[in-house]
């Protein structure tokens, strides 16, 4: 069989689809017996009452409420779907972000085919997209969906363009601008759009002096703007901008140097990835050099438009703007660089790598040649993520591999440690704080994992210098809720109370905030107050038996006898083994006149202690 006939026979649309998907199911078999990771999933989803159906409550909240320092009402809304079909199985939430991975994959190997004749070139342009281990961030972390649902609208938008430039219509431009939209709506990135656009003029060879291919980007730009703003509205109320105030212009701009020609690096030689990247501790001869390939890439950028080199003019473009957004212009978070940041960004990467591979090998030999170097590419990559995606098994594998990968790293350290807090190992959890806080004695997260590990160990007095000295670097919220926690229960309400209320002026529907205010406001003798408190904890969370057993306390003493005894029967009905609700259920039987005893023998049976002596006063 000659080479052309065996291209002719493996040259079909189908076919290519098709190894597509089966690629992309191998490379992540593993992640279907990966469970929740203890960073962002829980509050995305497991602790995430705005899921729960698909009201009128539900949507205003998606529209109307950040998560996560992000605005994406779309994202929310998938994630609503996947909570219909499967509740809280991970299962369910991890086949939805491998479903919508395989269809980026898809829709861009049909896009690029609309780019070039060569179907193989878009073959293994979507193979390296779609098993590039970098991309496991996006794929394998259930709360990194809103990268993977922009990126399905924001690449349907893009061949959506393609259709519009080659048969132009109102209509079909419509569309492309509801597509961004989505996108955007699914995670900020999404407005990087209409740049993009430009890439894809570039790549289609269009008369960039033509007044109407500017215009016709502006309905889409200025959504975009819009939606920025809003997006960095949700980054402030995270309190995450601004972290490292210490960076002055010349460092900003040399450590985005440093990120723009390290993600290139990561594409072309992924090892050592890491589910965060640190800031450099001070600029030195990596970001100089950087700073030199950066320059060199513009210059590269300039001949290509000289040339008309227009797949390298438009792969440049097209990482460039989408990869700006993160170069922290604008300080967000506390870490230089993420991989997740690359899934989009990277296309203009491998697309002209792929596609002067073919080019060159063309001349110089058979592109047979270029096919089976791209499929070796391609089975090293599958590899490779099939090998990553051991870290996303569990929260251990999960943290230790960010420590092991930076040592000397604050964010790693107080990481793991918080891991280690969650698990009950304390002796653990203290070698990595205190490691944190060694490294970076400013930083305000290590110091409240710090204070967190304390007051879990019953050190009250260093625990609340651990959240003093958080507090004193940065306000942030978490610390004022455990510092409320800390004073409720060492007996100083009104401070308790000061706290409660600064978490509330930020998170609205904190329950549990509710529940401390209303348990110091009943401390300090406000019955009125506390019952006030403790319905708007069960408003917004009204599953916790804690909190219909301390309200039916406080009716209780005001006398509220059918009511109390109505919330222990909540209390019960939610918790059927909770000894402490028929504990209390029976005494204030008692005390109204009702048989107790059933009640406090099985508050016994339950374990609460307390409950024998109850039985021999009441029941013998």
């Amino acid at each position: 069989m000659t080479a052309i006939s065996a291209k002719n026979k493996f040259d079909n649309k189908w076919l290519h689809i098709g190894l597509l998907i089966i690629a992309v199911f191998a490379a992540y078999s593993k992640i279907f017996h990966a469970g929740f990771i203890a960073w962002d999933d829980f509050e995305y989803v497991v602790h995430n009452k705005d899921i729960d159906g698909f009201g009128a409550e539900q949507l205003s909240a998606w529209f109307s409420r950040f998560y996560i320092g992000n605005y994406h009402p779309l994202t929310m809304c998938s994630y609503a779907i996947d909570h219909l079909i499967g509740g809280q199985q991970p299962l369910v939430y991890h086949l939805t972000n491998l479903l919508l991975h395989a269809c980026n994959a898809i829709i861009l190997y049909l896009f690029i085919n609309r780019l070039q004749p060569n179907k193989f070139i878009g073959l293994f342009v979507a193979l390296l997209f779609a098993l590039h281990p970098v991309q496991t961030e996006s794929v394998s972390w259930i709360a990194e969906r809103k990268t993977i649902l922009c990126a399905f609208f924001y690449l349907l938008a893009l061949f959506q363009y393609t259709t519009y430039c080659l048969r132009p219509s109102n209509n079909r431009l419509v569309i492309v601008v509801l597509l961004g939209i989505a996108a955007m709506l699914s995670k900020g990135v999404g407005v990087a759009l209409p740049l993009s656009l430009l890439a894809a003029d570039i790549w289609m060879q269009r008369d960039l002096k033509n007044r109407k291919v500017w215009l016709e980007k502006l309905p889409l730009l200025i959504i975009a703007i819009a939606i920025g703003v809003v997006a960095i509205k949700a980054q402030a109320a995270e309190n995450a901008l601004g972290m490292h105030a210490e960076h002055n212009i010349f460092k900003t701009l040399m450590f985005a140097a440093d990120a723009y020609v390290q993600y290139i690096i990561h594409l072309f030689v992924p090892v050592n990835l890491s589910v965060i990247y640190p800031y450099p501790q001070q600029v030195g001869w990596v970001e100089y050099l950087c700073l030199l390939a950066t320059i060199g890439i513009i210059a590269l950028a300039v001949v290509a438009y000289r040339k008309k080199w227009y797949i390298l003019l438009g792969g440049i473009v097209f990482y460039t703007v989408n990869i700006v957004l993160v170069l922290q212009f604008i300080q967000f978070g506390e870490c230089l660089m993420a991989d997740r940041y690359l899934y989009i960004a990277g296309i203009g990467i491998i697309f002209p790598a792929v596609y002067y591979l073919y080019t060159w090998l063309g001349k110089v030999s058979k592109e047979l040649t270029a096919a089976l170097i791209s499929t070796a590419v391609a089975i090293a990559l599958l590899a490779m993520t099939f090998v990553r995606n051991n870290i996303w098994l569990s929260d251990l594998d999960f943290f230790t591999a960010i420590v092991n990968t930076f040592p000397n790293s604050a964010v790693a350290q107080y990481s793991v440690g918080a891991l280690y807090i969650r698990m009950g190992n304390y002796d653990e959890a203290e070698v990595h704080v205190n490691m944190a806080v060694r490294l970076d004695p400013d930083n305000y997260k290590a110091w409240y994992n710090k204070g967190v590990l304390h007051l879990r160990q019953g050190h009250a007095m260093e625990a609340l210098d651990a959240f003093n000295r958080c507090l004193a670097i940065k306000e942030y919220t978490k610390a004022y809720f455990s510092r409320a926690m800390l004073y409720e229960g060492t007996g100083r309400p009104a401070e308790a109370i000061a706290d409660a209320e600064k978490v509330l002026a930020e998170q609205p529907q904190n329950s549990r905030a509710y529940y401390i205010e209303a348990d110091c406001l009943e401390q300090q003798g406000n019955m009125k107050g506390a019952l006030d408190n403790y319905d708007k904890a069960i408003e917004y969370e009204d599953n916790e038996p804690l909190f219909y057993i301390r309200r039916g306390l406080a009716l209780a003493k005001t006398n509220q006898v059918a009511k109390a005894l109505a919330d222990m029967n909540t209390a019960v009905s939610l918790n059927a083994g909770n000894g402490e609700a028929y504990f209390y259920r029976g005494i204030i039987k008692s005390r109204s006149g009702q048989p107790p005893c059933d009640d406090l023998v099985a508050a016994l049976k339950h374990g609460y202690k307390q409950a024998e002596e109850a039985i021999a006063k009441y029941c013998h």
